[in-house]
Formats: structure tokens, sequence, C-alpha cells
């Protein structure tokens, strides 16, 4: 009986027991209904009122993590930094590449301009191609070309004893030829017109061919690029104010090609190009400044000089250069003043024709000894090319000269 009434006291402690749990815990759910966690989102507003509660929904928390997805496709942006690093560029300042000289081949002689040519030059109508040195192509060579027709003239004083003109002021004759230098032979009279020279369609030059006698001049040396070019002498219909017509006569073109072992490098031309200067201001006075530097000498530089001769006796007495009247073998030297030292020598051809190239920076002299004869070369200090023709008296025979 005892142990009856003891097993029931203690079933009913244990069930007023939970009751009273019951009872004061009636507020909140139970913590085993976990279907409610399906709407927890909608409720978490609620789940302050009490801290056990927070406790339960914080594995909901996990789906969360989803964005963090986000952070690892911004990662891939990183490869751009390489692009960059080659972006950068190295500079050095202060660094100069000095420019260096270009060596000319062995054996190629430098000219500045074509040398003189020296009547008379040799007639490319007799004389195959190719050509080297200077060559005359007469007004009737069949490669010179008029617009109308020229009219030859028969004149002993002309080129090879002929010319063509024309009384057509406006006419024109063109020429195609390969060389480094022109020269231009036409009729000077007092009929004579004023006509261009146009070499590769640029006019270079423009002669007014108006004299009071008659004569057959020669227009100074013109300097070209090597290869071939255009040549046109072209009438203006102009005339000189006291010329009696607008004649036009050529006597022949003359062309120079260098071989190739010559190369013609013309000195460089100085420009002057005006600048602005700033005018100092109103009321400025300059009350002091370095010492003014004193002008000093400077010795001039070598320049090369190019010396032609002819030496002839004039058998006929016309104070001209003709054919057959040259001495060969005659001894011709340039020396410096001063000092007579010897700086070229050389032996007149068979045309009594010699040429010289010196180069120096002093004041020169051509000299032919045993004819006793001097003359200065007036720009030996600055370059150039001079020519000089000795004609001796009919007496002096050609056997009497070694």
């Amino acid at each position: 009986m005892r142990r009856f009434l003891l097993s029931l006291m203690v079933l009913s402690l244990v069930t007023w027991s939970t009751a009273l749990y019951l009872a004061l815990d009636v507020k909140h759910p139970p913590a085993f209904s976990l279907p409610t966690r399906v709407v927890l989102p909608t409720a978490t507003a609620t789940l302050t009122a009490s801290p056990p509660a927070t406790a339960t929904p914080t594995p909901t928390v996990t789906g969360t993590f989803t964005p963090t997805m986000t952070a690892t496709s911004t990662a891939t942006a990183t490869p751009t930094l390489s692009t960059r690093v080659l972006a950068i560029q190295a500079v050095m300042p202060g660094v100069y590449v000095a420019p260096t000289l270009t060596p000319f081949p062995f054996g190629i002689t430098l000219l500045p301009a074509p040398p003189q040519p020296i009547e008379p030059l040799p007639d490319a109508t007799r004389q195959p191609p190719p050509y080297e040195g200077w060559i005359s192509f007469e007004s009737d060579h069949p490669n010179v070309i008029y617009a109308t027709p020229w009219e030859a003239r028969q004149v002993v004083e002309a080129s090879q004893g002929q010319y063509h003109r024309t009384m057509d002021g406006a006419s024109s004759v063109s020429f195609a030829f390969e060389g480094e230098g022109l020269r231009i032979r036409y009729v000077a009279a007092r009929n004579m017109g004023i006509f261009q020279i146009v070499v590769d369609g640029v006019v270079i030059d423009t002669i007014d061919a108006y004299a009071l006698e008659l004569s057959y001049p020669g227009t100074q040396v013109y300097i070209l690029t090597r290869g071939a070019h255009w040549l046109e002498l072209r009438g203006t219909g102009q005339r000189n104010t006291a010329s009696e017509g607008q004649v036009i006569g050529l006597d022949a073109i003359q062309i120079y090609r260098g071989s190739a072992t010559t190369l013609i490098l013309p000195p460089p031309v100085d420009t002057s190009v005006p600048t602005m200067q700033p005018q100092p201001a109103a009321g400025i006075q300059l009350v002091a400044a370095p010492p003014t530097v004193q002008p000093t000498i400077t010795a001039l530089p070598p320049a090369v000089v190019n010396i032609s001769l002819v030496i002839a006796y004039d058998e006929n007495g016309n104070r001209a250069v003709d054919p057959a009247e040259g001495v060969s073998g005659i001894s011709v030297r340039v020396v410096e003043v001063g000092t007579n030292r010897v700086i070229s020598q050389a032996f007149t051809d068979s045309r009594g024709f010699a040429q010289l190239q010196v180069v120096t920076s002093a004041q020169a002299r051509l000299v032919v000894p045993y004819f006793s004869e001097v003359w200065d070369i007036p720009n030996s200090r600055r370059g150039g090319n001079v020519g000089f023709t000795l004609l001796l008296t009919p007496g002096n025979q050609p056997g009497l000269i070694p």
C-alpha cells in the first residue's frame, strides 16, 4: 500500500511539474514545432521580443551567402594590370647620339660644280655614246626637236659653222639628255628677243639675247642632279626695249656628264630667314652687362678650285683657239703665294688643254714656267672654277716648243 501511494505521488509531482512549466512558458511556441521555420523571413520582427527565440532562426541565415559569388566575378578584372605594365616607356634624358659621317667609296672624286667647258667641245654627232665630260649637241642634232620650223644659218663664227633661228617669239625647242651640267650657246644680236630656259618643267633662267653686235655667247653652267632631264627653250614673246625684233637663235646645247668615279656636291646655299626681335620696354635702362666678346680671327677652311688652261699658237691671227692650234707637253703649275710651294702640276694634252684641281685656303697662282706667264687665281680662298687662255703669236712655231 505504501509503495502504491509513493508511486502515485511521484507521478502526480511529475504531472504537476510539467503543467507548471507549460503554464509559465505559454507565450512561446513549443520547441518541437519546426514547420514554423519556413515562414521565419516574414516573422523576423517578432523574434526581437525574447533572446531565447533568436537562437533558433539563425540557421536560416546560411541561405544569404549566395551573394558572395559577386566577389569572385570581380577578381577576373585583375589581368588588366599586365596591359598597363606594357604601356610603360623608359625615358633617358640627356642622352645624345652623335651623327656619323658615311664614307664615300675609295676613288670617288668630289667636285663642287662641273668644270667650265673649254671650246671647242667634242661634237656629239660625230662621237658615239656613252659620253663623258663636256659634249656639244649642235642645233641640227636629231634629238633637238623644234616646235615650229626653225631656219638654219651657216656662219663661220657659230659652233660647227651653223645655228638655227626663228622669228616666232612664242616658239620653243626641246631636248632630252642625261647629265649633271648644262650650258646653252645662243645667238645675240640687235633683233633678238627674250627666252626662258626650262629644265624638268622648272624655269631656271631667263635670257635677254639683245646685243649691239652679232655674237654667240654661252650661259652660265647650271648644276643638275645626276640622271635624265628634259630641256626646253621657250620664247616669251617679249623683247628688250632697244631690240628690233623677237628672234630666238640656238647655236648649241652643251652637256656635262661625270664619270662613275666623279660625284658633284654643290656647296650649301645660305638662306636668311627674318626673325622677330623683341623691342625693349619703355623706361628700361641697361646699367650693367657682361663684357663684350671680342672677335677672333678664324682660319678659312680649304676650298676646292678647278683650274683650266688652253695654250695655243694663233697661226691664222684671228685671236681665237682653232682646231690643231693647241700646244702639247707644256708644264703648268699652281703655287701658293708667299711660299711658292707647288700644290698641283700638269701638262697640256694634244689640244693644248690642261686641267688642275687644288684644295687650299691660301692665295694661289697659275704659272707656265716655259713662257714666264703668271696668273693670280682670284677666288682660290672660296673655291670655284676659273679658266685661262694663252695665245702665242704666229712666230712661235710648234717646232720651237719642246
